[in-house]
């Protein structure tokens, strides 16, 4: 596939998009611009996160204690702090899909038009409080946690917890719990080639030979993803005088392999496609500044 902009004309090919991982090989552009899509995807890219965390307190319900045979009541406490709860809550992934987006995108910064997404969390110990026990007020399954198994709370015997949490829109320039995307990286695009010599048995010993194409009396590997594997494997040469001579390096400044993963929150491919358009709409914002000033 190929986007041209005026006179600035890319390659791109989706090498792997999976519903929460996405590789993407760039050529023809520079540094520059790859940067400009990791930064776009790490805080540009707008979603749902619980932001609104109301604790009830007071007595959640009675329980017969097993030694005494009394009936008491549950407290609406436990070992941590309301503050601590409240922050791993609001970290958590809250599903959010292109309709969601599209209704409610508009709406960070202003809190009249958010959506009205509720969820619920009521514990009674002793138990652990799992993310999965945060259940959707409407009953939408589409709205459960993705990740269901992350830890919140421990709670004692007599300890309970009642929790109303609101969703609301948002993107990482405001924080970090809107941060759908996880670790996007790129490296520059890398070609090795290993020639006839003592190092080569040293080389191919750990990547073997499958990955290679025969060109002269030389072996090279041209696939950047295949031979950015391979040179994982061969950190392990770095001490080896006679493999480092036998072996060669090269890559191009305008040719790229991206990737990234997302964290359940938002399937990789409308990440991606609301990063791109985040990072059109900045700049064009740029762009008229600059012709009003001119």
């Amino acid at each position: 596939m190929e986007e041209e902009v005026g006179e600035f004309r890319m390659k791109v090919k989706v090498l792997e998009m999976d519903d929460y991982y996405a590789q993407i090989e760039f050529k023809d552009v520079n540094y520059s611009f790859v940067n400009s899509v990791r930064r776009s995807l790490v805080s540009m890219v707008p979603c749902l996160a619980l932001h609104e965390i109301d604790f009830h307190m007071g007595s959640l319900g009675s329980y017969v204690d097993d030694e005494s045979g009394d009936e008491r009541e549950y407290e609406s406490i436990s070992a941590m702090f309301n503050e601590i709860v409240a922050h791993r809550i609001g970290m958590l992934p809250v599903p959010t899909d292109e309709k969601t987006i599209e209704a409610f995108g508009d709406s960070i910064g202003d809190d009249s038009k958010q959506p009205e997404i509720m969820y619920s969390l009521h514990k009674q110990g002793p138990c652990t409080v799992y993310s999965g026990d945060l259940e959707p007020v409407s009953g939408d399954d589409s709205l459960v946690i993705p990740e269901t198994n992350v830890p919140i709370v421990k709670l004692a015997e007599g300890q309970a917890i009642l929790i109303y949490a609101k969703a609301k829109m948002g993107n990482a320039q405001k924080h970090t719990k809107w941060q759908c995307v996880v670790a996007p990286r790129f490296y520059q695009a890398p070609t090795i080639t290993v020639s006839s010599g003592k190092g080569s048995k040293a080389i191919f010993d750990i990547i073997g030979k499958k990955d290679f194409k025969k060109k002269g009396k030389s072996h090279v590997i041209d696939n950047p993803v295949k031979a950015h594997a391979a040179l994982n494997k061969l950190e392990q040469l770095w001490n080896d005088k006679e493999a480092k001579e036998s072996m060669e390096v090269t890559s191009k400044k305008d040719h790229f392999i991206f990737e990234f993963e997302t964290n359940g929150a938002m399937k990789a491919k409308l990440a991606l496609e609301q990063a791109l358009k985040a990072l059109d709409g900045h700049c064009n914002e740029f762009a008229s500044a600059i012709d009003a000033t001119a």
